[in-house]
């Protein structure tokens, strides 16, 4: 019978983002070679130099993994003692990656440093483009970086032609210890994010009845993706199905409370991958709630909707972008480095191009921000919430990721027998309002120059647009919105 393996990815999307980021723990793992290499235990990496302080040497996800023993070798695994003492290790140089720009604090710098190339960027652009195109109805939300780290998962544990496609679409370099590495550094960005909460997290649920686990797999998916292992009788389809919705609740703050149900599961699902990302901020300049009116949206040639306009004037990142006939604009949340970036079309009806266009190398988003300048900018900005659910599969196989979905799958490394996927699917939930945040309601006392520069942009996004949450190296959670929320 062939192998059936169901992933399922959920994605929560906030009201605002930030972070907490779920963690572990930090600790290596020595991982048999048939993973593509091996990460030192925490003596050897030490004895190695691969933890140095940042003025010795390149942050832990730019130095190259050195090879250890294979598990056989009894003098590398010795057995823990629980009551000992870990030294803890030192969090990286550089913790969201090897890949990011750093995003520059407001100057009067009238431009940003040139723009350097993210793997997670440009896969980001590759995704929304076929995601897009199918949702030109509605908003839309979803997670590239939650897609992302779940395809390098199954990329550390495949091989052949599985592994080829997932490297060329996932933008992966041909090592899956270093591509694991640089989601580990994204995961344990807290440092970034003081105010702010992120949790990303993943558990893999796996039938116990149909074999085990691939002994190395389990260590290799917490060290690098702080995913958890955990078997289930897919038999008992209804109470494991609550049991995954469970976990699926606890990460995403109960915004996502129903991820699968027990017609998804049967005596055949081998295993299910769940992850959840959860975001959650203010931003750094908040909008009065005071100041929000009823505003006309404007979308294609019908009539224009009555909906919630939010207003504010203050330093933002903005550009003009007549290449891509599109203004965009940047507002950030307190004290972190994600920021929302916005690009709006200058035609009402030109968001179908603009996507289009993003889908072109040339065009990724830290291009775009890279040509960003710090301006009095006077905004109104609809408020929206979005909920939105997403099959992956073709999005994903329109990328040429093909094999892992058939009978040729030759995702080999993570159970002890072959598996294929049949499914991905994410959950995504973003609420944007005044505060950028849950505590919407809460009262505050906004200061503001006596008076403004008499030059001053203006950016009314009052039709469809392209939003995305980002950081300088990754972007949280994708989107376009056609229907703001309606004024009360």
């Amino acid at each position: 019978m062939a192998s059936k393996c169901i992933i399922l990815l959920l994605l929560m999307g906030p009201y605002l983002v930030a972070a907490q980021s779920y963690y572990r723990g930090t600790y290596a793992v020595n991982l048999a070679s048939r993973f593509g290499g091996a990460v030192a235990s925490p003596s050897t990496a030490r004895a190695q130099g691969q933890v140095l302080p940042q003025t010795q040497g390149p942050p832990d996800n730019q130095r190259p993994l050195e090879e250890v023993q294979p598990p056989g070798n009894s003098q590398e695994r010795q057995p823990q003692n629980p009551n000992s003492q870990i030294p803890p290790q030192r969090q990286p140089a550089n913790v969201l990656g090897a890949n990011e720009v750093p995003l520059p604090t407001v100057s009067n710098s009238p431009t940003r440093p040139p723009a350097k190339q993210s793997f997670k960027d440009r896969f980001s652009s590759k995704l929304f483009q076929p995601i897009a195109s199918r949702s030109q109805r509605q908003n839309l939300v979803f997670s590239p970086v939650s897609v992302h780290a779940l395809l390098g998962m199954i990329y550390g544990a495949s091989e052949g032609r599985t592994a080829q496609e997932l490297q060329q679409a996932g933008e992966f370099g041909p090592d899956p210890q270093a591509v694991g590495q640089d989601f580990r550094q994204l995961i344990k960005q807290r440092r970034q994010l003081q105010s702010a909460e992120l949790t990303m997290a993943s558990r893999m649920f796996y039938n116990k009845n149909m074999g085990g686990i691939n002994h190395d797999y389990p260590e290799y998916a917490e060290y690098y993706y702080s995913s958890g292992i955990e078997p289930v009788d897919m038999g008992r389809s209804r109470e494991t199905a609550g049991w995954i919705n469970a976990w699926v609740s606890d990460k995403t703050r109960n915004k996502i409370r129903e991820l699968v149900t027990p017609s998804d599961i049967d005596g055949q699902t081998e295993a299910m991958l769940v992850n959840a990302i959860y975001f959650k901020a203010r931003w750094a300049t908040e909008f009065s709630a005071t100041d929000t009116i009823s505003g006309k949206f404007r979308r294609g040639s019908g009539a224009p909707s009555n909906v919630a306009m939010m207003f504010n004037d203050d330093v933002f990142g903005y550009a003009d972008l007549p290449d891509l006939g599109a203004t965009a604009l940047e507002m950030p949340y307190a004290d972190s480095e994600v920021s929302m970036l916005i690009l709006l079309p200058y035609q009402v009806d030109g968001l179908a191009q603009l996507e289009q266009q993003l889908a072109r190398p040339q065009n990724d988003l830290n291009r775009i921000a890279a040509r960003l300048r710090q301006e009095t900018v006077t905004i109104r900005i609809p408020k929206f919430r979005i909920q939105f659910e997403q099959d992956m599969t073709e999005p994903l196989q329109q990328l040429g990721v093909r094999e892992m979905f058939t009978r040729s799958s030759q995702v080999t490394k993570m159970l002890d027998r072959p598996v294929r996927v049949s499914k991905i699917l994410q959950k995504a939930f973003l609420n944007v309002n005044e505060a950028g945040s849950e505590a919407a309601a809460a009262s505050y006392a906004k200061f503001v120059p006596l008076s403004l520069p008499v030059k001053s942009r203006e950016f009314n996004a009052d039709h469809p647009f392209v939003f995305a949450l980002r950081t300088p190296d990754s972007v949280l959670f994708i989107g376009h919105v056609l229907q703001p929320t309606a004024m009360a």
